[in-house]
């Protein structure tokens, strides 16, 4: 007696559902991080100084051309610029406020910026610059 054995289908995973969802995530994503660029683009001075190590609980204070500041992308005046800074330094570990100018921006404006952190608990001041993103050159500890 024969017995006769039926094929089995061999099963066929559709790919193309998979690869809509990875291309509509990639598009998303493409599109979310453009959109995190500065509010404020400025012109870093050139420096030939490399030193400095990047932190992460860094506080940024952005200064652009116009008088406009910025503290970790929250805007800011001169008047709310200590308490904004106050609240920062308490979360930050290093204490480090970078200041981040354009190449126009006048040294008053700096010197100000300055006293304030030093007067909200900075402990340290460092400048940002260009090459290669952001280099910091510290005061002096």
């Amino acid at each position: 007696m024969i017995f006769r054995r039926k094929k089995r289908k061999a099963s066929i995973l559709d790919m193309s559902p998979l690869i809509d969802c990875v291309l509509q995530l990639l598009i998303f994503f493409m599109l979310s991080s453009t959109f995190a660029s500065p509010k404020v683009q400025i012109d870093l001075p050139e420096s030939s100084i490399s030193e400095g190590s990047t932190q992460n609980d860094s506080i940024v204070v952005t200064a652009g051309l116009d008088g406009s500041l910025f503290v970790n992308q929250a805007g800011a005046t001169l008047d709310t610029l200590e308490q904004l800074l106050r609240t920062e330094l308490a979360r930050s570990k290093s204490g480090r406020v970078v200041f981040r100018g354009d190449k126009g921006t006048t040294y008053g404006v700096f010197s100000r910026v300055m006293e304030v952190a030093r007067r909200a608990g900075a402990r340290k001041f460092d400048l940002a610059q260009s090459p290669g993103g952001d280099r910091r050159v510290s005061d002096g500890e």
